[in-house]
């Protein structure tokens, strides 16, 4: 089959989701070929996306860029937030305890997922069994080597992760009262930092718009770098969409 042909064959699967039978029918392949196909492609796949699709971007490329929602807020690095993807109940007792979410009642994977203002995917963690919290995520991930000192991070309330944040990083979170009634002031920073973690809530959606990340079969589960490396494709496909947010005219002129 040619390289072409492999390929979109590779995407079909990731954005519809089809069965390894229907692929075989289409392609007028046999169902061991389809296989071998994903097995050899996702892995450069994700390889070549790490590369060039999910990057940290510099200060000055985030200031370049910065939507006008961002212009009279603290200057943000990332937005981060986790989201979990539905998986097939893992058979060893030990796993399947750990994949189980207790917010989802359900089997999942858990990733963190860091966006700039813009809308640009530039850190996807590795994949977690859903019962894995927030903190433990992040503080396990390689997000934290990425922050230097004067960055700040918006998160949701639920990241208490502000402990084991680099010197000189900064947390924005939305305020919670706690019975306590907030200042007038607050009130309208906590207000808009909520609205500015929908762009990151709007780049997961899209993410799992790729209905390979609907539900995750045991099979991909196996290894821990099978769905590390659909996780890394999907979110590097995402990046090569529109922006999510339009970008005021000029903001790429430094490439």
């Amino acid at each position: 089959m040619p390289v072409e042909d492999q390929i979109l064959l590779t995407l079909m699967w990731l954005r519809m989701g089809l069965v390894i039978a229907n692929l075989a029918f289409h392609f007028r392949i046999s169902t061991a070929a389809v296989s071998h196909i994903f097995s050899f492609w996702i892995p450069h796949l994700a390889r070549l996306t790490r590369k060039y699709l999910i990057f940290w971007l510099s200060t000055k490329r985030i200031r370049m860029s910065l939507p006008d929602v961002f212009r009279n807020m603290p200057p943000m690095t990332c937005i981060i937030d986790c989201f979990e993807v539905y998986s097939d109940r893992p058979q060893n007792l030990l796993r399947r305890g750990q994949m189980f979410s207790f917010y989802r009642s359900h089997n999942t994977v858990k990733v963190l997922d860091a966006v700039a203002p813009n809308g640009f995917v530039t850190f996807i963690s590795k994949a977690y069994g859903g019962r894995a919290s927030d903190r433990y995520i992040t503080a396990s991930s390689v997000l934290l080597y990425h922050l230097e000192d004067g960055n700040d991070v918006l998160a949701d309330r639920g990241f208490t992760i502000a402990d084991i944040l680099t010197i000189g990083v900064e947390l924005a979170l939305p305020s919670f009262t706690k019975g306590k009634q907030l200042a007038a002031r607050d009130v309208v920073v906590s207000r808009r930092l909520a609205k500015l973690r929908i762009h990151v809530e709007r780049s997961i959606r899209r993410m799992k718009c790729v209905r390979i990340l609907n539900h995750v079969p045991s099979s991909y589960l196996a290894k821990q770098n099978n769905i590390d490396d659909i996780l890394v494709t999907v979110a590097g496909l995402c990046n090569l969409q529109s922006a999510l947010i339009k970008e005021p005219q000029g903001a790429g002129s430094d490439e």
